[in-house]
């Protein structure tokens, strides 16, 4: 619990200049810890048109955080509770807010994101070329950062809003 608290507290102070290095005071962070609690934090910046009391974080496809994501059910994110959920169906994502779209769905990514177009979904992946096929937000790694990039296009076509603080922070890509 104090390695999540202190990857928090980093993640928030490197939000802000966008650099989250894989080693901090020493000690290794694992690259899916790191983009777990990226993922929680960007709930601080998208407003989603539907209300509710509960956050959903979805992770659709073979799962890559392991251990690191359960430690983030239950987080209270500006007053809502945040769930973890794995659909295993494109009509089971109905009621997510972040949907993280796993590498394994590589070869179906345009079938998945014609699926959902419409959704208030906030998608987000860390498979290259993902941002250029449509997905919103997605995380790579350079100079053993975790940084990420954001496609604005797929994002203003969608009912959510993005602070303009995390929109800066990404590298804009443009849809291909």
């Amino acid at each position: 619990m104090k390695r999540f608290i202190l990857i928090t507290v980093l993640c928030g102070i490197m939000l802000s200049v966008q650099i989250l290095p894989l080693r901090a005071q020493g000690r290794g962070f694992d690259e899916y810890e790191v983009k777990a609690v990226f993922l929680a934090n960007f709930f601080k910046f998208v407003e989603w048109p539907t209300r509710g009391r509960y956050y959903r974080l979805c992770i659709y496809g073979s799962d890559p955080f392991g251990e690191h994501v359960k430690i983030l059910d239950g987080m209270k994110i500006r007053g809502k509770t945040l769930e973890i959920r794995r659909p295993v169906s494109v009509r089971a994502v109905n009621d997510c807010n972040v949907l993280f779209i796993s590498s394994s769905e590589r070869r179906r990514i345009h079938a998945l994101l014609d699926a959902i177009r419409g959704l208030d979904l906030l998608t987000v992946g860390d498979t290259e070329g993902y941002a250029q096929e449509g997905v919103m937000v997605n995380f790579y790694i350079e100079a053993s950062k975790v940084k990420f990039e954001v496609n604005l296009d797929s994002i203003q076509r969608s009912r959510i809003g993005v602070s303009s603080q995390l929109l800066k922070l990404g590298r804009v890509v443009d849809h291909e």
